[in-house]
């Protein structure tokens, strides 16, 4: 009996907490080529990107250190800092295995 073959589901590690999940599950930030950054950003968009959980606890982590700066390969700028600390105020506080 021939059973199907499961399906390939990419997987991508947050770079704030280190957990590896489906990419859809995280939210991608990209350092695009004009120095701008795009939260949320699909797959296809060009630039440097990094991943993190849709959790308020792993931005400020990857925001309070250089974790974010040195998986996009770039220094981000006040005016970034403040775009992505005033996205990461809108999402929850969920607990670990969320």
């Amino acid at each position: 009996m021939n059973l199907p073959l499961p399906k390939h589901v990419p997987l991508r590690t947050c770079v704030a907490c280190g957990a590896k999940r489906e990419q859809a599950r995280l939210i991608r930030v990209v350092q695009g080529p004009e120095a701008g950054i795009s939260i949320g950003a699909s797959s296809r968009e060009r630039g440097r990107g990094a991943y993190i959980c849709p959790r308020r606890q792993c931005w400020e982590k990857g925001l309070k250190g250089t974790r974010l700066e040195h998986a996009l390969r770039a220094k981000l700028t006040n005016e970034n800092r403040a775009a992505l600390l005033q996205y990461s105020s809108t999402l929850e506080d969920i607990d670990s295995n969320g």
